[in-house]
């Protein structure tokens, strides 16, 4: 039911823009491809750190001996704790970029995952804000974390932080390529529709 209503939203944003004399730009990518895209966009970095994670901390490093399934119900509570607080962050970057607040925001959960878009349409700054903070935010905090307490926790949370970031990175990317519009994201599909007189 609230997908419908988010879907409504979207379509009224649309039209009014449309009806203002905006000409449509669809940026959108598909699930599949933006996934394997933004995990070619987040790998570099992970390659980096990873690298300085080996040669510069490896010796101070505090290394969980958890095997078998322990070690996977620890790796599915980081991605679960890490997708929440990546989809809050958008949130928050999009309440206050907007100058909306949370009015301008819509959280869902599709296939038991949560997910956050805008339900303004925004000049592309704004719209980046959005997109890059958990990148901004969790990236930082993670690369923190690894440098004050590394070890297997901090390297794998750094490695699901900046694979969860990937598509993010990508999307912002296209969006700085923009010239002067309205970015509406769109509220299903990755990306969003440019707006242009």
């Amino acid at each position: 039911m609230k997908s419908k209503k988010d879907n409504e939203a979207f379509n009224r944003t649309q039209a009014n823009l449309k009806a203002r004399g905006y000409r449509e730009k669809d940026v959108t990518i598909p699930s599949g491809k933006a996934m394997v895209l933004g995990v070619a966009c987040a790998l570099p970095f992970i390659i980096i750190l990873g690298l300085w994670y080996r040669f510069a901390l490896i010796e101070r490093a505090h290394v969980t001996e958890i095997g078998g399934l322990s070690f996977y119900i620890m790796f599915i509570a980081i991605i679960a704790v890490s997708v929440v607080i990546h989809e809050m962050l958008h949130g928050i970057g999009w309440a206050i970029s907007s100058g909306k607040g949370w009015k301008a925001v819509r959280f869902n959960i599709n296939a038991m995952m949560p997910s956050c878009a805008c339900k303004a349409a925004l000049k592309k700054k704004q719209y980046i804000i959005g997109v890059l903070a958990p990148f901004a935010v969790l990236g930082l905090g993670s690369i923190l974390f690894v440098f004050i307490y590394p070890g297997t926790v901090s390297l794998l949370t750094m490695m699901v932080n900046f694979t969860a970031a990937g598509a993010d990175l990508l999307i912002a990317f296209h969006a700085s390529r923009e010239g002067d519009c309205f970015i509406a994201d769109h509220p299903v599909e990755a990306g969003y529709l440019a707006f242009y007189k």
